[in-house]
């Protein structure tokens, strides 16, 4: 997959406030880290596109807590430690998944700061983990961030560029 211009594609079927389906809505990254190309996730459903076209974070090295932030606006519909799925007001579900395997810990190293059906705005705080305790633990703790079932988005942030909770990632 390119990521350095255009269209992201993936093959398969994962903002600023009022986002949407449509063209041109803005996701925005949900912690502060380096982007990463989905493709390179270490988890094969996320990296062959089988949940949709998206950009991973990997977090800043050595930090222990980190605060993640909804990526768009609208109404987390489904929210485990590990994951969020926020449904904007335009019908577009926007999956974000904390780490690789990492449902395997229970919720050990993560503190839920709203519930299932609450809205949020982009930006707004949802989750603070613990990366550097996943790392010691063995788990890789990227961020993944998908449009679910859409085949293709526009990063606003090459891979290997730092960014920060609240920038825009990626475009739809």
């Amino acid at each position: 997959m390119d990521t350095s211009a255009g269209a992201v594609s993936t093959p398969g079927t994962p903002a600023a406030p009022g986002a949407s389906s449509g063209p041109g809505h803005r996701v925005v990254t949900p912690v502060h880290g380096t982007v990463a190309p989905l493709d390179s996730v270490p988890d094969p459903r996320l990296a062959s596109g089988a949940y949709g076209a998206g950009v991973a974070v990997v977090p800043d090295f050595g930090v222990e807590v980190a605060t993640v932030v909804a990526p768009v606006a609208g109404e987390v519909c489904s929210i485990m430690p590990h994951y969020f799925l926020v449904l904007t007001d335009g019908g577009l579900p926007v999956y974000t998944q904390l780490g690789i395997d990492t449902d395997l810990l229970d919720g050990t190293g993560f503190s839920l700061h709203v519930s299932g059906g609450a809205r949020v705005v982009a930006g707004q705080r949802v989750v603070t983990y613990a990366p550097g305790q996943l790392g010691r633990l063995g788990f890789d703790p990227v961020v993944s961030v998908v449009a679910v079932r859409r085949s293709s988005v526009t990063p606003a942030l090459g891979p290997g560029e730092p960014c920060g909770a609240g920038d825009v990632l990626f475009e739809l």
